[in-house]
């Protein structure tokens, strides 16, 4: 089994590439931020939270996301919290999901890989990371069609996040999603061939 990382920024098209891996291209899909909310109903984790952000009231995303996006520190601390948990269910899915022999792509959508240091873990065992990359404007504009973030709470997002440019010399795989879609499955057909003939050579 494969395992490759989707990362990028916000409203970059992760959900929409980790559909397409799924539908065409016979992938699990380990979606770290659906993932990171279900945590979050885990007692000792927003007791921990909780604890760590006192203005809060509870774990509710929309609640934290008022608070842990306004600046890096705060975004830090919650990421100390969340993060080794995720990890951890992570390896297990992975391991779990392996033994079935169901599939034969492993993918984690996760926006902070890089950021998070997660890429490490990736290069160490031989997982691929692809790079996500869409012009601003167009980022913002799929953020704000979703109807849940206003174009200052976008921008706040994207400020707490690296570059594109930045990110670039971390992975193994750059993907341009600023077209159509037919445009983005053909270059995902193209990029999954490349993986798969990789991997054997590997």
């Amino acid at each position: 089994m494969i395992i490759v990382g989707i990362t990028g920024g916000i409203a970059s098209g992760k959900s929409t590439v980790s559909k397409i891996f799924q539908k065409e291209h016979d992938a699990y899909i380990f979606d770290a931020d659906k993932e990171a909310k279900r945590l979050l109903l885990n007692k000792e984790i927003s007791e921990k939270i909780l604890h760590t952000f006192p203005d809060l009231q509870d774990t509710d995303p929309l609640s934290m996301s008022k608070i842990v996006f306004k600046n890096e520190d705060n975004q830090k601390k919650l990421n100390a919290i969340l993060h080794p948990a995720l990890n951890i269910e992570l390896l297990k899915r992975i391991e779990s999901i392996g033994h079935k022999k169901k599939y034969s792509i492993f993918v984690v959508d996760a926006a902070l890989i890089i950021e998070g240091g997660s890429y490490k873990y990736y290069h160490d065992s031989g997982a691929y990371i692809i790079l996500l990359i869409s012009s601003e404007a167009k980022r913002i504009q799929r953020a704000l069609s979703r109807g849940n973030l206003s174009e200052e709470s976008i921008k706040e997002r994207m400020d707490l996040q690296w570059d594109d440019d930045k990110k670039k010399d971390y992975v193994d795989y750059i993907l341009e999603n600023n077209d159509s879609l037919d445009k983005l499955k053909s270059s995902i057909t193209f990029l999954v061939k490349e993986i798969r003939e990789n991997a054997k050579i590997s």
